[in-house]
């Protein structure tokens, strides 16, 4: 069955969220382009990688249950998350390590995706955690007759290119048809520089043009916020819970019964250490205890690194 041109301007919508959110956390120019998209299949990924790739799971929830998969080389893995701690891309393969970054990066790409697509549809979407591990082609476990797939081909200044392989949910793309004007799919007719849009076939069905991505710039011409592009705007909305930890100790459980009012419980921390900032139940600063009127706050007085803070996604 022929996939439904306005498919690839949902898919060109989506790319450009997905290149928004990774040019500032890579520190590199990032440019994404649609190479293919069909119904989903294991040849796509067997033409693509070797046996055993990487896999990153990043469902959403809401008014509507959705499921997208990002299949990647270790190799590629392995570079984003060297990238995002400001290393040069040619770190090897950390199964940790990698598979924790590369789950990084996804969870700030859909969580920009559902902040948009919730907005624009103005309905309730909510990233429900991206989960990655290397994989082999024989033992996935995925219904995929209920998948579009798109190749896609990621170039990342002064590293190179690679591949990616995505396999979204039919019903995102339905969903998501809504925010397409049509007239848009019939002036890209007949553009097309590179790639096509295949049946489940293999057949060639319709070209399309490559969804190629400018700078973003300010009106005099500069970069916005140095290299920062507008849609990041995208992730200011994003909820996350803080949590500001005193300190904490571990007591047996008959203590903690003999606890009553009154009752002092000792933590180990020294008075006047830093006390730790968690968001999202991951560490992020050290900070102080200040009052402000009657409450609580906290000053905060050290940033933990972006390498520090992927090695506390362990």
């Amino acid at each position: 069955m022929a996939i439904d041109p306005i498919y690839t301007n949902v898919m060109d919508k989506a790319l450009e969220i997905m290149t928004d959110v990774l040019r500032p956390i890579l520190n590199r120019d990032v440019e994404i382009g649609l190479t293919t998209l069909k119904d989903a299949s294991l040849e796509m990924l067997k033409q693509t990688f070797d046996d055993e790739m990487v896999m990153v799971k990043a469902p959403m929830s809401g008014a509507i249950d959705i499921d997208q998969y990002y299949f990647m080389s270790k190799k590629l893995a392995a570079s984003i998350t060297d990238l995002m701690v400001m290393g040069d891309g040619t770190a090897d393969f950390n199964e940790s390590e990698s598979l924790d970054g590369v789950s990084e990066a996804t969870n700030q790409i859909v969580g920009a995706q559902a902040t948009q697509w919730a907005e624009e549809l103005k309905t309730d979407l909510t990233p429900s955690g991206a989960q990655s591990s290397v994989v082999l082609e024989k033992d996935l476990d995925i219904d995929l007759p209920q998948f579009y797939a798109a190749k896609l081909k990621i170039s990342i200044d002064d590293w190179g290119e690679e591949n990616i392989c995505y396999f979204a949910s039919r019903s995102l793309f339905e969903v998501l048809k809504a925010l397409v004007d049509p007239s848009q799919v019939q002036s890209q007719s007949g553009e097309a520089e590179s790639g096509t849009v295949t049946d489940s076939g293999g057949g060639e069905d319709k070209s399309v043009k490559r969804a190629v991505f400018g700078e973003f710039d300010s009106e005099d011409g500069s970069s916005l916020n140095g290299d920062i592009p507008r849609n990041l705007d995208l992730l200011m909305d994003i909820s996350l819970p803080v949590t500001i930890e005193l300190g904490r100790t571990e007591m047996l459980i008959r203590d903690v019964l003999e606890l009553g009012p009154g009752s002092v419980i000792e933590l180990q921390k020294l008075s006047g250490e830093p006390i730790d900032l968690y968001i999202n139940d991951k560490q992020f600063a050290l900070g102080e205890v200040v009052v402000i009127d009657e409450n609580f706050g906290i000053r905060i007085t050290e940033l933990l690194s972006v390498e520090d803070r992927i090695k506390a996604l362990k």
